[in-house]
């Protein structure tokens, strides 16, 4: 029994990574960009922390030399 050319390409189709659903792959992706956005925003806290303590230091070291 021969499928029309039109059927077996649906069928190759429907047999073609098999193992990725659509749903899931979004999922994956929609997760994945999450992970991203949490990670560049702690990245970017710690960067305003350390430059809170940079300016810090640099005030009481400056009230050091002022006392002298």
């Amino acid at each position: 029994m021969s499928l029309r050319p039109s059927a077996r390409t649906e069928v190759r189709r429907s047999r073609y990574k098999v193992a990725v659903d659509a749903e899931e792959g979004r999922r994956r992706r929609e997760d994945n960009m999450v992970e991203i956005r949490k990670n560049r925003r702690e990245e970017n806290l710690l960067k305003k922390r350390r430059e809170g303590l940079q300016s810090s230091a640099i005030a009481v070291y400056c009230q050091c030399l002022a006392a002298r």
